[in-house]
């Protein structure tokens, strides 16, 4: 079989989106990105992105992010899947090399068979634990308590984008594994069709949000971000209530998140919400 290699083009976005399907069904457990996220995901310029197919299917992709952030995946059926995965995770090392990038990180599942024993052969280390946590909306649930002059305002995203992307580079920055995106990469995956963001406002100003969406036919919370000055008062806990209410009435059947393993903080709170950990991502690391 002979294959060859090329840069990914948008138009290759329905192969991609089933060859994530097949490898993360075997990595993760489930298909963690649908066809409008790889799509967002081509559209970011920047990136080094190559495809591996032979006359009939595609068999790989890789991806190098100007912040260091890579990808590899593989179709799992293919019968020189393991090596074909290397040599991508060789591929995007020697990318990020020549583009002046220090370090990289590649997320990976459990799994013992999985790309972590790959990037540990390749040089990388276990540096971070993500969790999914998962709640079930079909129950009663809690009404949102807001704090003493906050309320809620309905999303504009002609006067609100930019305002609430600051608002989530303030929150995140300094947070381990945080990147601070550029507006037009951060609104390509948290805002457009399907996508909503709640919005909390003290004195005319937003201080909270939650950047909402469907995911694989659940609420996702994608970002959920509250200013310094509001927090300890119970308005990140009145987010999420709104994010669970607003997916109930949707006829979701769960809402997920995902945490830093090593935010504690956070993650008490998200367990007093009702949500549970649902599976764990592990982030692999190295200089290059």
């Amino acid at each position: 079989m002979t294959l060859t290699r090329r840069d990914a083009q948008p138009s290759d976005a329905a192969r991609i989106t089933q060859l994530y399907a097949a490898y993360d069904a075997v990595e993760f457990g489930y298909q963690e990105l649908e066809l409008d996220d790889v799509e967002r995901m081509l559209a970011i310029e920047g990136s080094n992105r190559c495809i591996v197919e032979d006359a009939d299917r595609l068999l790989g992709y890789a991806d190098v992010g100007r912040s260091g952030e890579v990808e590899t995946l593989v179709d799992p059926a293919y019968a020189g899947a393991r090596e074909l995965q290397a040599e991508l995770i060789e591929w995007v090392i020697e990318h990020a090399r020549a583009r002046g990038l220090t370090r990289v990180e590649h997320w990976a599942g459990t799994g013992a068979e999985g790309a972590g024993a790959l990037l540990t052969a390749a040089g990388f280390d276990h540096a971070r634990s993500m969790w999914r946590l998962r709640r079930s909306v079909t129950e009663a649930l809690p009404e949102p308590r807001w704090p003493a002059g906050v309320a809620l305002r309905a999303f504009d995203p002609e006067r609100d984008a930019r305002v609430v992307w600051q608002v989530v580079q303030t929150s995140f920055a300094g947070s381990y594994g945080s990147h601070q995106r550029p507006y037009d990469e951060w609104a390509l995956f948290a805002l457009g069709e399907g996508r909503d963001v709640i919005c909390s406002v003290e004195h005319g100003e937003i201080v909270g949000i939650a950047a909402v969406g469907a995911r694989n036919g659940e609420g996702h919370v994608g970002q959920l971000a509250v200013v310094p000055a509001a927090r300890g008062r119970g308005l990140a806990t009145a987010l999420l209530h709104e994010a669970f209410r607003r997916d109930a009435g949707a006829g979701l059947e769960a809402t997920t998140l995902e945490v830093d393993g090593e935010n504690d903080t956070a993650r008490r709170l998200y367990e007093k919400a009702g949500m549970a950990v649902d599976r764990e991502y592990r982030r692999w690391e190295r200089d290059v």
